[in-house]
C-alpha cells in the first residue's frame, strides 16, 4: 500500500478514491465543541476537535486563544492529547464527553456530525472484526 494518505469523511468521494487507488484513508478532523470564558483581561476561547494521525490514531486537539492587552496581540496555543487506538470501540457521545470539560457536555450530546461518525466507525470496526479469523 502507498504511503499517501487521503483525508475526508466516511462515504465520501475521497474515501472512494482512496479505496480505488489502494491509498490509505484517514477521517478528517471533526469539530467537537467551542467554549468561551470571561477572564479578568477579557475572555478565553477554546475549540476542541477529534483528529486522526496518518496512522489512524485518534487524538483531541485543543486550540486556546485569548486577546492580549495591546492591539494585535493574542495569546494561547494548540495542544494535542492522544487517545488509545481502541478509544472509539463501543463509544457513544456520553462516554466521549468524559474526555472534555463539563461545559462541553451539552454541545457534544447535540453534535450530530460526531454522533454519525462514531456510529459509522463502530459499524466498520465490528464488520472488520467479524472478518478476522479466530484461532
Amino acid at each position: 500500500m502507498s504511503q499517501t494518505v487521503v483525508r475526508g469523511v466516511f462515504d465520501s468521494p475521497e474515501e472512494e478514491y482512496a479505496r480505488k487507488n489502494g491509498l490509505r484513508f484517514v477521517h478528517d478532523r471533526i469539530l467537537v465543541a467551542r467554549t468561551r470564558s470571561e477572564t479578568p483581561g477579557g475572555y478565553e476561547g477554546r475549540i476542541y476537535y477529534l483528529c486522526f494521525k496518518d496512522s489512524g490514531q485518534p487524538y483531541i486537539r485543543k486550540e486556546v486563544f485569548t486577546p492580549g492587552i495591546s492591539a494585535g496581540s493574542c495569546m494561547g496555543g494548540e495542544f494535542n492529547e492522544d487517545l488509545p487506538m481502541d478509544f472509539l470501540v463501543d463509544c457513544d457521545l456520553e462516554k466521549f464527553s468524559d474526555e472534555f470539560p463539563m461545559r462541553c457536555y451539552e454541545q457534544i450530546l447535540k453534535n450530530k456530525e460526531l454522533a454519525e461518525f462514531i456510529r459509522k466507525w463502530n459499524e466498520r470496526y465490528k464488520a472488520q472484526m467479524s472478518d478476522v479469523p479466530r484461532k
